[in-house]
């Protein structure tokens, strides 16, 4: 089964790259030019996608560690005893430091040997894809947000990141705003991590003193934790975002005479996905806070198959779809928990229902990793993880 259809292969050796403007302040001034001077200590013959692939490795390993080591808080107002394991929060941050380095020198390399291709810009955005996932369950783990936090924060930075490839499937631009994920939000989550190493998760579980009343309107809770406070931030935050992407993406459909029809149509699966996570939240809750982790793993193999099928339709002109298959196994698991709690017809056990959406999901990721790397190097005559010798050599 491949994923590029006929017009595809046509139009992809067409592709003259995206556009990315990057309005953060942090890339511009800091990361960036950082970046411009360790490049040179790589050597040539590293393929980009290569250290793409090593930045997205440290990210899987640091939520490995932070999860054998601390784990998911279960409470609403106690921290884990991390006293033993402080340098967890330590390692967590590094790795997340590593990808992010990496996810910048990656393009740069690609300029640098002359190797940049519509296959580099997929897998750069794919990688990043993941880590919408992965840097949530990390910081969370870390400064010891709860159960339902984790998922909203999850959820709530799925949204914007995939409304900007739906902005820029119209735009042909990718639009980063000064506060964005990629940059200043890892930068964040450093932080945020280096900091619980130095002070223990129990710092976050420091009590404020009474909000104001006009305050308690959007944090309706008798007593504020320091995490709460963090948390309502990066919600906020994560909304502005969407909103902004969702009107940019409107205003470009409306000028190219679009219908809002069939512009908003090509968020039905996106929007599928986030209906079904929530209802399979409010039906089986209990689900969730025993296998959080695993749930919100599964989910972002979905959330990124659905993120490089979008980015894949964009690069090769071809038309939005309405629906993937993944999506398949998602509702089939809601249905059982469904008719499990609403209905008293026991299925098949829920435990096992999430198992094998951990398991298909990952499947069909990579599958979708394994043949569109195939597709793209055969239809551009290139090579994905090796860099040829005629372009090792320095200019």
């Amino acid at each position: 089964m491949g994923y590029i259809t006929n017009k595809g292969f046509i139009n992809l050796p067409n592709y003259k790259g995206g556009n990315t403007i990057d309005k953060s302040i942090m890339y511009r001034f800091v990361i960036s030019p950082a970046c411009d001077k360790l490049v040179n200590y790589f050597p040539r013959f590293l393929a980009p996608n290569l250290i793409t692939a090593i930045g997205l490795f440290c990210n899987f390993l640091g939520l490995y560690i932070i999860v054998q080591y601390i784990g998911v808080n279960k409470s609403t107002d106690t921290p884990i005893d991390d006293s033993e394991c402080r340098w967890v929060h330590f390692f967590a941050g590094f790795m997340i430091f590593i990808y992010m380095m990496l996810d910048n020198i990656d393009g740069k390399q690609a300029r640098r040997t002359k190797t940049s291709s519509p296959l580099g810009e997929l897998f750069d955005h794919g990688c990043d894809s993941f880590t919408v996932g992965i840097a949530p369950l990390i910081v969370g783990c870390s400064v010891g947000i709860n159960v339902w936090q984790l998922v909203i924060v999850f959820m709530f930075s799925s949204i914007p990141f995939y409304l900007a490839h739906w902005e820029e499937y119209f735009t042909h631009h990718l639009v980063l705003g000064m506060l964005n994920g990629p940059t200043e939000a890892e930068c964040v989550i450093i932080t945020l991590c280096t900091l619980t190493g130095f002070v223990g998760q129990a710092f976050w579980f420091q009590e404020l003193p009474a909000l104001p009343e006009a305050i308690k309107v959007f944090i309706p809770l008798e007593k504020v934790l320091l995490r709460d406070v963090m948390f309502f931030t990066m919600t906020m935050i994560s909304l502005a975002t969407t909103f902004g992407s969702f009107f940019a993406g409107t205003k470009r459909a409306l000028a190219q005479k679009m219908s809002l029809t069939k512009g908003f149509s090509q968020l039905l699966p996106f929007t599928l996905f986030c209906v079904l996570e929530f209802t399979w939240l409010a039906v089986s809750p209990d689900l969730y806070t025993r296998f959080p982790v695993l749930h919100i793993l599964s989910l972002t193999f979905i959330f990124s198959y659905l993120v490089c099928r979008c980015i894949v339709q964009r690069i090769c002109s071809e038309d939005f779809r309405l629906f993937y298959k993944p999506l398949i196994v998602l509702i089939l698991c809601v249905a059982n928990s469904i008719a499990t709690h609403k209905y008293g017809l026991l299925l098949f056990s829920e435990d096992i229902s999430l198992i094998t959406l951990f398991i298909v999901s990952l499947g069909f990721i990579s599958h979708f990793t394994y043949t569109i790397i195939q597709e793209m190097c055969d239809t551009l005559h290139i090579t994905a993880f090796t860099v040829p010798k005629e372009k090792q050599k320095q200019n």
